[in-house]
């Protein structure tokens, strides 16, 4: 008996090794099943065959029946979410934003990628996303293949799955955003690389020194170098400027050929480091077993 067709239009790579990956643990339980291939005009077809005698065996049909469309539901969730879920994305990015070119939708689509599985709690990449994503998926599927025994994966995901494909655009809205703050980004350290190098160096060496929280600026003897006054006063004036943006525009006034960074764990002040790191390059050194690293030597003001 054929218990249900599966239909794909656009092919998708692995989708008949994952189905007999779910058919062979059920071989494991005596539940064989069958599965024949076949090409009808632009799609591809899988049919699934169960015996007869196995079916009715019992009188355990509709049993039967559950375990095997609960077996299916998984292997098409994770089809679509781990498969096709990629497609749909860059699908996305094509359609509504066709004015990016290729290299810029294709860091487009990392951002969206990243947002899709981002925990803004933990700050990091956490999979829950993805399996909260694959649940939803699954059930969707359980409900259909209840009432069909045909189900074709393009337009199931087209028509069935609006709720999930706006999730996917809404990755893809504010990856648009990310992107263009990036690019805005870059530019500006591009603009400030270009400043500093076009500058005349006012000293050899600053030392960068992460002391607790703060941050001090050090020269080649250990002595503090005062901040610019005049920075300092725009800071209190304009509440959204921090002391690490007066910190970073002091190095760019300086234009020091040389910077040594000391005392950075790799977790605090991160923008910091890689802003300049980016508009000082070539000249950044890391540093983490000297004397000012240890703090043996005290801060005295220049």
């Amino acid at each position: 008996m054929r218990l249900l067709s599966i239909g794909s239009i656009e092919p998708i790579e692995g989708f008949e090794d994952r189905l007999k990956l779910e058919f062979d643990l059920l071989k494991e339980e005596g539940f064989k099943v069958t599965l024949k291939k076949a090409c009808k005009g632009n799609a591809i077809y899988f049919y699934c065959y169960v015996e007869d005698e196995l079916l009715l065996k019992g009188n355990f049909y509709d049993e039967l029946r559950k375990v095997f469309f609960n077996c299916v539901a998984n292997a098409l969730s994770d089809i679509i979410v781990n498969y096709w879920e990629p497609r749909l994305i860059r699908r996305i990015i094509r359609e509504n934003y066709f004015y990016f070119n290729k290299a810029e939708q294709n860091k487009i689509y990392d951002f969206a990628q990243e947002i899709l599985n981002y925990n803004e709690l933990s700050g990091k990449k956490d999979l829950s996303h993805q399996i909260r994503r694959k649940t939803f998926v699954l059930h969707k599927i359980q409900e259909y293949l209840f009432s069909s025994n045909t189900i074709i994966l393009d337009g199931f995901v087209n028509f069935r799955l609006k709720k999930y494909l706006e999730q996917l655009e809404e990755s893809v809205d504010k990856a648009i955003d990310e992107y263009l703050m990036d690019k805005e980004y870059r530019e500006f350290i591009k603009l400030l690389r270009h400043f500093v190098d076009l500058q005349e160096p006012k000293r050899d060496l600053v030392n960068v020194v992460f002391h607790n929280t703060e941050i001090i600026l050090m020269d080649e003897n250990c002595k503090c170098i005062e901040k610019d006054s005049t920075l300092d006063l725009v800071a209190k004036e304009n509440p959204e400027v921090n002391m690490d943006d007066i910190i970073v525009s002091t190095l760019i006034n300086i234009a020091p050929r040389r910077i040594t960074i000391h005392g950075f764990s790799g977790k605090e002040k991160i923008e910091v480091v890689n802003a300049l790191y980016n508009i000082f390059e070539g000249r950044i050194n890391f540093c983490h077993h000297c004397d000012i690293c240890l703090k043996s030597k005290p801060f005295t003001t220049k």
